[in-house]
């Protein structure tokens, strides 16, 4: 036999313990939604990296970091390496001039988009990782132009006198200047 205010008390703290499970599976759910990508484009993003499908090495010339001149025929594309980074600690390098943009276009690849480097996947790239970075120039038409590459931190928004102090590498951060030639 129970006793007449048993029930009472025991539906009392089951809802008691609901209460404080509901409160914590909220909490959890909202402390989640900073992990939600942010950034502009999500293949850049480093939290979506660890859940990208594979896709194919993309293939080309990679040059080796420091490369100061590069001779590319119209219509085709090159890399230089630039120094690794993360994108979850603030790590950017940004295109910030092109000499005469109808002879060559640049922007910065980052991850599997830079030339023979594998694609990621959940078991080889973590959230905050360190990603390659590599400047990729695109010959348009015949001449000779420059490109300019700058490295910032905590901005996407990437231009002179940015700020450098809070990244993986130690600032001050020389520019990446090279000078093309487009066959």
């Amino acid at each position: 036999m129970t006793r007449p205010g048993a029930t009472a008390s025991r539906r009392a703290r089951l809802t008691r313990r609901g209460r404080v499970l509901l409160a914590v599976a909220g909490a959890v759910l909202l402390s989640g939604c900073s992990l939600l990508p942010v950034g502009e484009d999500p293949s850049t993003d480093p939290s979506d990296q660890a859940t990208t499908t594979q896709s194919a090495l993309r293939k080309g010339t990679l040059l080796p970091e420091g490369t100061a001149a590069v001779d590319v025929a119209a219509g085709e594309s090159v890399q230089v390496s630039l120094p690794e980074g993360s994108l979850g600690v603030g790590d950017y390098w940004g295109v910030v001039s092109v000499g005469d943009p109808a002879i060559v276009e640049a922007d910065v690849a980052i991850g599997e988009k830079v030339f023979g480097v594998e694609p990621a996947s959940g078991s080889t790239q973590a959230p905050g990782g360190t990603q390659q970075f590599a400047v990729e120039i695109h010959g348009l038409t015949a001449g000779e132009s420059t490109v300019r590459v700058l490295y910032c931190t905590r901005t996407r928004e990437v231009e002179e006198d940015c700020d450098q102090g809070h990244g993986t590498l130690e600032a001050p951060v020389e520019p990446v200047e090279i000078s093309v030639r487009v066959a």
